[in-house]
């Protein structure tokens, strides 16, 4: 009480003003405190009081920054990839489709506003550094390469990734064979074509003054070798450079008098233009400064990795600026940010100072030195990858975070050390995956390719234009926290509704959970090692698993398959259901782990949340059956799932839902916090509360399931699947090494996994699966609905919504049977059907058509 007064007397002494602005920072604090808890409504009600009352100004970009984007973002296409700026940053282009069917989208960009310029047939598209000229490749969908297309194909399948990789290198020679240059003025529209005959194109560029194209080629039939070549216009092509091997990457540099290029692994030419003399420097991942003076690259130098700076004027020596034992890294990314200097280097507009990233444990980060050797200073200190650095200007740095496939972008400022994570969707829950980057020329834009949407099935990915230049401003950042307040509450109700029915036996069953078991799990098949399915491990977490099942009461059955020239199995056990024992539902994870380590995090943290879910469910069967499903060989290519699911389809399995994990916990921070990964929505917000009410664990969610368990039941049952698991945010820097190891993950996290897993489990398998065979037919002035009738045998009645697609359950009615008709119904309303059973518990998710247009019935969404 002391304590209390004393503070009170403090605050009262205060001028008003100052204690006005220390409450609405405790407010701002407090509100901090419940977001970085996963308490959404009650961070998102106390940001929407401050920004709602007078000043608070400084709060403003603190709270864009938690809830979303600092800069203002537009979309520029809902689809789209290979983003790239003109010299001028005035025009911009990104491309739709693949290979021979490629198109490019040109679009000018000025005042933040986007304008479509030109749609043209092809790739590669360049921009001339003077005027309004473009050059891009056209590939023309000819007889000749269709055929040589398919022969190839036919001759050459197989090879698993690897293979692949090479089919999709030969297949683009092949392209390039076909290709050839077309000139295009972006103002009056004309072409002029460059069609070398002998000669196969797999780039183009511009010259310094934009008189001469340069290109890099290769002899039609010729393997193995490529040269540079220039063209006049109305010339014939002459090669640039001379010797054997690939050459990539050309650029001018030095005021454009000589012609960078790279060969090989760790060649370096540098061409003067006036006298084809050929200067060639040993040297990988090549960066140049802005105006092409300066290069800085890596080597190995007296057996250190070594970061190298050196001035192209002629008699300069290189100066190593850092060297290390531990790797730098000499690769360039697969993604895209500012082509082909998307590097592990970087160097400052004026050549001064170098970032490059190195690996002192398992993780990259980011380092500063300045071009002398000077100041060398560490930027990040992070448990998971910082990579490929690239200048915006000489105090900015642009870099990505995470795991190769999703990775996000941050920028650094090197003056003040502020971080700030650029791009989201400006949600609570649904995370955007980011894949492509790239920097306008003065560093004031920045284009991405993204799922901002959350969907990562669909090929389609969104082309983003982010301005640096331009804040969002108070009224859009209240505007964004009361759209997420708004949907966190109606998730949250919708989740209430959910499990009204069943909540205290859910919470009497999760409460069993225990992390002490959970950790007991773990280091068992930690201890194993690598459980790869050709490995001894793996034939032992086999026989653990058994052994776990059974002391739990159950009798697990052995699913053998030959896999890899071995006989390995799946572990499943069986919670017959009470009320419909012939429907099944799975929740499932894969024991297995890659060939390279034990994988603590992929995938014994899912195992031992399945084991843990299936011990506490001991004895509590729900109205459906549970079979808990334990797979082999999916680091093998999702053998297990697929024996799985090919044995159900086989015996006639009535599999109504399924629940994923994979990878749910790795400790990235002390945040217990996951993706739902899911091709279902309604099992998506059936997950969501089941962690917001039964656990404490955060989550996300994404639409995903390629390339994991979950694909083998989409792919024979459908739109049934959800889960748990990093993707398709995975930052991990463990995965698939040999250092994924137990110490990298949170036990917690893993119980609150089971935890949400088992109170989801258990409302599907006591709720109406989706209803099936809908049908919507207008007959006269009324909508004759029909569907199959539940395969459940407690259902009572059905409920029957309908509206416009903005709001598709605005009218409800309810019926006893499987029809209804509907009166004054407009074209194009949506019409969703649920059951419901006898205890009140409705369906988990829509079955849902439109009405007339010739549109069939959809899935849930």
């Amino acid at each position: 009480m002391a304590t209390r007064i004393l503070t009170t007397t403090l605050l009262l002494a205060l001028p008003l003003p100052l204690l006005a602005q220390q409450t609405s920072q405790h407010r701002f604090e407090s509100a901090s405190l419940a977001w970085d808890a996963g308490h959404y409504i009650e961070a998102l009600e106390g940001m929407e009081r401050l920004l709602s009352d007078a000043g608070n100004d400084e709060l403003v970009e603190p709270i864009a920054l938690l809830t979303g984007e600092l800069y203002r973002v537009m979309e520029v296409a809902p689809n789209g990839r290979a983003v790239r700026w003109s010299p001028n940053g005035r025009f911009a282009v990104y491309e739709t489709g693949v290979g021979s069917g490629a198109t490019t989208q040109v679009v000018e960009v000025t005042g933040g506003q986007v304008s479509p310029v030109a749609r043209i047939p092809g790739s590669g598209a360049v921009f001339s550094p003077v005027g309004d000229r473009i050059a891009y490749l056209v590939t023309p969908q000819t007889p000749e390469l269709m055929a040589a297309r398919t022969e190839f194909r036919s001759q050459n399948q197989g090879g698993g990734r690897a293979g692949f990789t090479r089919m999709r290198a030969a297949l683009a020679r092949i392209d390039a064979e076909h290709s050839h240059i077309v000139v295009r003025e972006l103002g009056s529209g004309s072409e002029s074509r460059i069609a070398p005959a002998d000669l196969g194109i797999q780039s183009v560029m511009f010259g310094p003054s934009g008189d001469v194209l340069y290109f890099v080629g290769s002899v039609k039939g010729e393997v193995g070798r490529s040269d540079i070549y220039a063209v006049a216009r109305g010339g014939e092509p002459r090669r640039i450079g001379d010797g054997p091997g690939l050459k990539r990457n050309p650029r001018f540099v030095m005021g454009g008098t000589h012609l960078s290029y790279e060969a090989g692994a760790d060649s370096l030419g540098l061409v003067e233009i006036s006298t084809g003399r050929t200067r060639f420097v040993r040297a990988s991942s090549p960066v140049f400064s802005t105006d092409g003076s300066t290069l800085a690259y890596l080597s190995v130098e007296g057996g250190l990795n070594a970061v190298n700076v050196l001035s192209l004027e002629e008699g300069s020596q290189p100066v190593v600026v850092a060297s290390s034992s531990y790797p730098i890294a000499q690769t360039a990314s697969r993604s895209c940010l500012a082509c082909p200097e998307h590097r592990s280097i970087a160097l400052s507009p004026d050549g001064s100072r170098v970032v490059f990233q190195a690996m002192p444990r398992e993780d990259w980060d980011l380092f500063l030195v300045a071009r002398d050797g000077s100041g060398e200073t560490r930027l990040t200190r992070e448990v998971q990858h910082d990579l490929f650095p690239y200048f915006l200007s000489d105090h900015q740095v642009l870099s990505l975070k995470g795991e190769g496939r999703h990775r996000r972008s941050h920028l650094y400022d090197l003056e003040t050390g502020e971080v700030t994570w650029l791009f989201h969707n400006n949600t609570v829950r649904t995370v955007a995956p980011e894949y492509e980057w790239a920097p306008s020329p003065d560093g004031t834009s920045l284009l991405i390719v993204a799922d901002r949407d959350g969907n990562t099935i669909s090929p389609e990915r969104g082309v983003y234009l982010m301005d640096l230049s331009q804040k969002v401003s108070r009224s859009e950042v209240l505007e964004r926290v009361r759209a997420s307040l708004a949907a966190e509450r109606a998730l949250t109700e919708k989740g209430r509704e959910m499990f009204a029915a069943i909540a205290e036996q859910v919470q009497e069953v999760v409460a069993r959970t225990s992390t002490s078991r959970i950790f007991e799990y773990e280091e068992v098949l930690f201890n194993f090692g690598s459980k790869y399915i050709t490995e001894p491990g793996n034939r032992m977490a086999i026989e653990y698993l058994v052994e776990k099942l059974r002391s739990f009461g159950y009798q697990p059955e052995l699913q053998w398959f030959d896999a890899r020239g071995i006989r390995t199995a799946n572990v499943v056990a069986t919670l017959m259901g009470t009320t419909d024992p012939d429907l099944v539902y799975a929740v499932s994870a894969h024991f297995d782990s890659s060939r390279r380590g034990p994988g603590s995090d992929d995938n014994t943290s899912a195992t031992a949340a399945l084991l843990e879910t299936a011990r506490v469910m001991a004895g509590h069967p729900m109205s459906a059956t549970i079979q808990f499903a334990f797979f082999n060989g999916e680091e093998a290519g999702l053998l297990g799932s697929r024996e799985y699911v090919r044995q159900a389809v086989e015996g006639e399995v009535k599999l109504v839902g399924a629940l994923n994990n994979d990878m749910v916990g790795w400790a990235e921070n002390h945040r217990l916090d996951n993706t739902i990964r899911y091709s279902n929505a309604g099992i998506r917000d059936l997950e969501h509360a089941a962690a917001i009410f039964f656990s404490d664990l955060i989550t996300y969610d994404a639409e995903y399931y390629r390339s994991t368990d979950a694909a083998a039941y989409y792919e024979a049952y459908g739109d049934i699947v959800g889960g748990i698991g990093s993707y398709p945010i995975l930052a991990s820097p463990h995965y698939h090494q040999v250092h994924d190891v137990l110490e990298t993950v949170d036990h917690q996290l893993i119980t609150e996994v089971s935890k949400a897993t088992t109170a989801a489990i258990m409302l599907l398998a006591s709720s109406p699966s989706r209803l099936t065979d809908l049908a919507v037919e207008r007959r006269g002035g009324s909508v004759e609905v029909t569907w199959a009738p539940a395969v459940e045998s407690d259902v009572t009645e059905y409920i029957v919504a309908y509206g416009p697609e903005s709001d598709p359950l605005r009218t409800t009615l309810t019926v006893s049977g499987p029809r209804a008709s509907l009166e004054g119904v407009a074209p194009g309303t949506v019409v969703a059907v649920k059951a419901v059973n006898e205890r009140g518990m409705r369906g988990w998710d829509w079955a849902r058509g439109v009405v007339s247009g010739g549109r069939p019935a959809i899935p849930g969404r």
